[in-house]
């Protein structure tokens, strides 16, 4: 293996959580958070060797957004020098943590609107008044905004200011977090969470990928500081509750205090996993008794329905321990194998490219139906004073958008890290695995770490071609580019990862 300069590595962390009611992302409904299950944290890994440097950074909430990487890039750049492309963000995607950004203010429900403080294009249908009525302590997504970009650049800022001589090392394992979470059905195609005992089911649409993919770095007195984990899997077992958390990375982050020190900071990762879901999709009953027996669950499951798995909340939280108990068990047996490996003086490498990809263009009947949705969602928002938040109406107006425009190429960051034998590459989408699995198939790294999600302008998903075209993640509303795009992303991925190993 070629050898690099002396690496300093630096880690931070902080709370993120909000101090008071907040308005939840990522469902298609309205959700008011008013009890914090667990804490939401942002984290960063701050690197340098000779004249490569960036920083790292992972945020519990369901997107790294454009406008908040960007506030984020300027305070940290400004405060360690570090270029303002080599600092990347990245999300766990958990469906627990809160909208920030700006509101659309009521008058503009039914219109067009642009942020005045360049913070989003604002969130329709949330009330900020009403809800104060009830909540006096209520935190406004715009002052969220505000809060993340402080926490989250203190927390990279101190990261580099944290660095110091140290090792770093690397290894896979395999814990069964992730499963495809779309099911063919004969004669309807693919199908978001469907029921595996429906007489019409054919097939999982995809496989899995139940690699571990591990980074740990030491002080060069062997002391373990930090951890990259890296998952095929969104953190969303409890994507339905009305809760703050950080989902399984809490449970994962308590093992790892518990295990190794409070002080060893965990940086989560999500890969491609656009298509996979923490929830049990096949053998749930099996699975369910099995947590019972390890005291995990005290009751059994009596109605395996979605919603209904969806808000029960003691088996939500018994699948999260038994993610964490899944994980940890891998991370172990890895730490032990991979410690006298690691390596002070790793080659490093850091490049970022702007890709020009393929839209996806709005056909006539598209338009159409979006359009007709768009009229129909007005209505029973006027003719309910529109006082519930409703993500189906912005989802429709960028559809019809979308048709006026036809934009000619989408272009989106992809970065590519080497850290000795490994290869991180990131993607703006959420990426379905056949594309994450062509990747690290043709990496000539040892190891390749996949990061969607990051530094993320659209965060659409990006479904495969086998994929096709029905159900939730392939609609005109859920995506943006074809699958052209992910071909572009694969090839150019693979090329400046192979690029930098030659």
């Amino acid at each position: 293996m070629n050898k690099g300069d002396q690496i300093k590595i630096g880690w931070a962390k902080n709370d993120i959580t909000p101090q008071g009611p907040a308005f939840l992302a990522g469902q298609m409904f309205h959700r008011l958070a008013l009890e914090v299950h667990d804490p939401l944290l942002t984290s960063a890994m701050a690197v340098e060797s000779g004249n490569e440097k960036f920083i790292m950074i992972s945020l519990d909430n369901i997107k790294f957004r454009s406008h908040l990487m960007d506030r984020v890039r300027e305070k940290v750049s400004a405060a360690t020098g570090v270029p303002q492309l080599n600092i990347i963000g990245s999300a766990t995607h958990t469906h627990t943590a809160p909208h920030y950004g700006d509101i659309v203010p009521r008058e503009y429900w039914h219109k067009s609107y642009k942020s005045p403080l360049n913070i989003g294009s604002g969130i329709n249908g949330i009330d900020i008044e009403e809800a104060r009525k009830k909540h006096p302590d209520l935190v406004d997504p715009k002052d969220y905004f505000f809060f993340l970009v402080d926490k989250i650049s203190d927390c990279a800022i101190r990261a580099w200011q944290n660095r110091q001589p140290g090792k770093i090392a690397y290894g896979m394992g395999e814990a069964a977090v992730g499963e495809c979470r779309r099911i063919v059905l004969n004669g309807e195609g693919g199908v978001m969470y469907a029921d595996e005992a429906l007489e019409n089911v054919s097939h999982a649409e995809g496989h899995v990928d139940h690699s571990l993919n591990i980074m740990a770095t030491y002080l060069p007195n062997g002391k373990l500081t930090g951890l990259i984990i890296n998952i095929a899997c969104p953190a969303q077992v409890n994507e339905a509750q009305s809760f703050i958390s950080s989902d399984y990375w809490h449970y994962v982050r308590e093992a790892v205090a518990k295990t190794y020190g409070t002080d060893v900071v965990i940086l989560p990762q999500c890969s491609a996993a656009g298509d996979q879901s923490p929830h049990k999709i096949m053998n749930r009953k099996a699975d369910a008794r099995m947590m019972q027996l390890r005291s995990q669950l005290k009751e059994p499951v009596a109605d395996w329905t979605w919603s209904s798995r969806a808000f029960n909340k003691a088996y939500n939280e018994a699948r999260c321990q038994e993610i964490s108990r899944r994980i940890m068990t891998s991370l172990t047996e890895v730490l032990k194998v991979i410690e006298p490996t690691a390596d002070a003086a790793p080659v490093v490498k850091h490049t970022v490219r702007d890709l020009a990809l393929q839209p996806r263009l709005i056909t006539e009947s598209e338009y159409a139906e979006a359009l007709a949705n768009v009229k129909k969602i007005e209505s029973e928002m006027a003719k309910n004073n529109s006082k519930e938040y409703n993500v189906a109406l912005k989802r429709n107006k960028g559809v019809v958008n979308r048709y006026n425009t036809q934009a000619k190429e989408v272009f989106r960051e992809l970065h590519v890290i080497r850290m000795g034998g490994v290869a991180f590459a990131t993607n703006t989408f959420e990426l379905y695995l056949d594309y994450g699995d062509r990747i690290k198939g043709a990496s000539k790294a040892d190891q390749t770490f996949l990061v969607q999600l990051a530094s993320a302008e659209s965060g659409t998903y990006l479904p495969s071609r086998r994929s096709g075209t029905t159900g939730y993640g392939n609609t005109p509303q859920s995506c943006i580019v074809t699958p052209e795009a992910g071909d572009t992303i694969v090839k150019e991925s693979v090329k400046e990862i192979n690029r930098m190993f030659e």
